[in-house]
């Protein structure tokens, strides 16, 4: 009886650990502009999600901003969102360049 209760309370543990380490490697929080614009360097080359204010916005690209930080949006290749207007949260997916541009690969809009 007690072998089993071992094995069990083992399963579990075993089990709770795998899916804290399935969660914690699919997580992907959204890094605000100001945390890529004080350290550049730190994201260059990378694939990157990025929250923040869309802002002169005409049609093409774009600036992300976060108060007076701001990042370029380069939307070349992918198609524009319908609902991508200026003064709306936007979470940006792409390549970062360290020269504070962001090769886009998807841009999401909040839900109205």
């Amino acid at each position: 009886m007690q072998k089993t209760k071992l094995i069990a309370i083992g399963g579990i543990v075993v089990s709770i650990i795998v899916i804290v380490s399935l969660i914690v490697l699919n997580a992907r929080p959204y890094l605000r502009v100001s945390q890529v614009v004080s350290s550049p360097s730190q994201y260059h080359n990378k694939n990157i999600q990025v929250i923040g204010i869309a802002q002169g916005f005409s049609g093409g690209n774009f600036n992300l901003t976060e108060n007076e930080n701001s990042i370029l949006i380069d939307m070349s290749g992918i198609p524009i969102p319908i609902a991508l207007d200026n003064g709306i949260k936007v979470v940006v997916t792409g390549i970062f360049n360290s020269s504070l541009i962001i090769v886009a690969i998807q841009v999401l809009t909040q839900c109205s």
